[in-house]
């Protein structure tokens, strides 16, 4: 079958669905490490009540707002407890995307779930080659952004194009780098260079693949944490085991679209590098 953007969408979440018992298996425990440090992060700062009534849709909207600018500065102070939930967060992220990635390429391998998710070489791999990705995009924004604040200084009105010109080259730049993250989890010898040359021809389909898969579930993601916390903190006022039940959702939802993100990856690196299963650590 010819691969095409909307086939991988639909080819990933049937996977999911088709392995949903597995699914569930595999991210619990990121999700309830991932929510369990969030929820104490926001009791040791103090800060949970203002989480839990972000989500409110409060009658006024100038309090609905100042909820939200609240919220949103909660998110972007940097402390060492939000240093702390990022690390928790990236190294769950990792354990889970390794053994996804290994799940659609591999198959079985006979490995309880714990097995799976434990911290190795192959973990190691793979955020080595997340944080070089990571620096080449960091490295392709700042030197693209030079001539934009050129051209932004001269006429300002252009600044909204400009900027998303910038955000849509390191995307694409990005997404032509992608397929080293499921050699990285499978062991195979495979590089940027490699990635480069595999996925030539492919620049959008990369870079549908490197943003579209996790979008279904951020909206339901969206709807959901409303809808909850409009049903429920009316209900059982803000709490704390409240706030711990709503991370979990949130959470679970949150893992469904980075399974769905890992599996549309690994399906295109199956159909262009013609990988079934890959030998090495």
């Amino acid at each position: 079958m010819p691969l095409t953007l909307s086939s991988v969408l639909a080819d990933s979440y049937k996977f999911l669905w088709q392995n949903r018992q597995d699914l569930f298996a595999y991210t619990f425990l990121p999700v309830v490490l991932v929510a369990g440090a969030k929820t104490l992060a926001l009791w040791l700062t103090g800060q949970w009540q203002v989480v839990l009534t972000s989500t409110q849709l409060p009658a006024d909207p100038e309090v609905a707002g100042e909820a939200g600018t609240a919220a949103a500065a909660q998110v972007l102070e940097v402390t060492p407890t939000g240093i702390g939930i990022l690390l928790v967060t990236l190294a769950t992220y990792v354990m889970f995307a390794v053994a996804w990635h290994r799940k659609y390429l591999i198959g079985n391998e006979g490995n309880t779930v714990g097995a799976a998710l434990r911290w190795g070489t192959r973990q190691w791999r793979y955020l080595t080659s997340f944080l070089l990705l990571l620096g080449i995009a960091l490295v392709a924004s700042f030197l693209l952004s030079v001539p934009v604040r050129v051209m932004i200084a001269e006429n300002p009105s252009v600044a909204p194009i400009a900027i998303m010109v910038v955000l849509m080259l390191v995307l694409l730049i990005y997404g032509r780098l992608l397929l080293v993250f499921p050699a990285a989890a499978t062991g195979e010898r495979f590089g940027l260079k490699d990635s480069i040359e595999c996925t030539k021809g492919r620049t959008w389909l990369m870079a549908g693949i490197a943003v579209l898969p996790p979008l279904p579930m951020m909206f339901v993601l969206l709807i959901v944490s409303m809808l909850l916390a409009n049903l429920f903190v009316p209900l059982f006022g803000a709490s704390m085991s409240l706030l711990l039940v709503l991370s979990l959702i949130q959470q679970g939802i949150t893992f469904i679209g980075i399974a769905a993100g890992v599996t549309a990856l690994s399906i295109a690196h199956k159909q262009l590098t013609g990988t079934r299963r890959a030998g090495g650590v």
